[in-house]
């Protein structure tokens, strides 16, 4: 989010570039907070996989205002075995039938405020920001998969977690916050995407794999959100920033602005994130591991159902970026300005959109 500790503050007409990975498996189902072991032993669990490549940019108009923007590119899959429902329970009955989907994803554009002056104030500030999804992804590519029970594939919308888009046009809200004493920062940091539009017209995976529930059988395009909360350690004067944090994502079941009708997988996980991340001249490295706490999978929207979702255990976050240009500092700021966490891989372009709580089974779907 900051770049890592050792960073000197920003300065006008300073660009800096980025790329981010992000990659997952989901295959551990929930009820609200319960999990379904059931689905492990009998061999019926959705396997969901995704990589996130992020290319990013900031320019830094003044020390007190940034404008930064991103373009994601996605590779997932969605796989479920053949099953049939015997007497409640899902027994699987044939092999797994894979979807995948690729391309580029939603562009986002955000810019950002400092509500102090960063030069007078480096070891602790609070940003703003407002800025915007574009539907640049594709909310409907399809790939041949059977129903449930594994009979007659054909080609369909592929299940909306592995979408490279969602369709709408979307409102980004953002804040970030630092405070370091000694060598030790504090850091703070959320994002959350307002989608106004209601359905995107993209049949569900509840249609895909023959079922017929009446408010269902559509996308939804739904608000997603991140929350994280953390301290760095700097490593004596070696460029190198220890990192413990915790972090949640998910997808609320109403969203802010407008209607919230449609198939959507509404819940959050949290997770403890520790990390790395090392500042070497313009350059810094990062790589974040957050690991799974708490899961929940929230009843559905208007139906109250309660569902299922799968959760990763884990997520691995990489980045990577190189700033330059820029007015020199005058000698008073060259202390370092302490900021948190490095940069959020796909936020927030993509971290909340590919958020535990949307990687679905079919228990869901009644």
């Amino acid at each position: 989010m900051f770049g890592a500790s050792e960073n000197l503050p920003f300065t006008a007409g300073e660009w800096q570039f980025g790329f981010a990975y992000r990659g997952l498996t989901s295959n551990d189902h929930y009820n609200g907070v319960v999990y379904q072991e059931t689905r492990a032993e009998n061999d019926t669990y959705v396997i969901n996989t995704q990589q996130i490549y992020d290319l990013n940019v900031t320019y830094t108009a003044t020390p007190r205002f940034n404008v930064a923007a991103s373009l994601p590119v996605v590779n997932a899959s969605w796989s479920l075995p053949a099953v049939q429902n015997q007497m409640g329970e899902l027994v699987r009955i044939g092999p797994r039938s894979e979807q995948n989907a690729s391309g580029i994803g939603d562009f986002t554009a955000l810019a950002r405020y400092w509500l102090l002056d960063p030069v007078k104030h480096p070891r602790g500030n609070i940003s703003a920001g407002l800025g915007f999804k574009a539907p640049t992804g594709d909310e409907a590519v399809t790939d041949d998969y059977a129903l449930l029970d594994g009979t007659n594939p054909s080609e369909k919308p592929v299940d909306i977690s592995i979408q490279p888009g969602d369709g709408g046009w979307g409102i980004l809200f953002d804040f970030q916050g630092y405070r370091r004493w000694s060598r030790v920062a504090l850091y703070g940091s959320g994002t959350y995407l307002a989608n106004p539009r209601d359905t995107n017209g993209t049949s569900s995976i509840v249609a895909g794999l023959g079922f017929t529930v009446p408010g269902l059988m559509e996308n939804t395009v739904p608000d997603q959100y991140l929350l994280r909360l953390g301290t760095s350690f700097p490593v004596a004067k070696t460029g190198l920033a220890l990192v413990i944090g915790l972090r949640m994502e998910g997808v609320p079941r109403y969203d802010l602005f407008g209607d919230s009708h449609g198939f959507r997988r509404p819940g959050y996980e949290t997770f403890a994130e520790p990390g790395v991340a090392w500042t070497h001249g313009n350059s810094t490295w990062s790589l974040h591991v957050p690991i799974g706490l708490v899961r929940n999978r929230r009843p559905n929207p208007y139906t109250g159902a309660p569902g299922d979702a799968t959760f990763p255990d884990a997520i691995v976050l990489f980045g990577y970026s190189y700033r330059f240009g820029g007015a020199p500092l005058p000698p008073a700021t060259r202390e370092p300005s302490g900021p948190g966490a490095p940069s959020d891989p796909g936020a927030p372009s993509a971290a909340a959109r590919y958020s535990p709580g949307i990687c679905d089974g079919p228990a869901n779907q009644r």
